[in-house]
């Protein structure tokens, strides 16, 4: 397999899994009920993580797309 063929799989397979943890954070906003403050800040800090780690994944594309 040529090196870009293996380029090309790679971030096909990092948008999956991109959008995977997108839709699952989409879920877990619409899913969110909570009344207490704790529980939002137990959620806000569980999203600022997964956004974190969104925005590493994009990053990462980014790096193996120049190659």
């Amino acid at each position: 397999m040529e090196m870009a063929e293996v380029v090309k799989e790679k971030l096909k397979e990092d948008k999956v899994d991109l959008h995977s943890a997108i839709l699952a954070l989409k879920r877990s906003m619409t899913d969110y009920k909570a009344e207490r403050k704790i529980e939002w800040k137990s959620f806000k800090n569980k999203f600022n993580d997964d956004m974190e780690e969104i925005q590493k994944s994009l990053k990462n594309m980014k790096i193996h797309h120049k190659k």
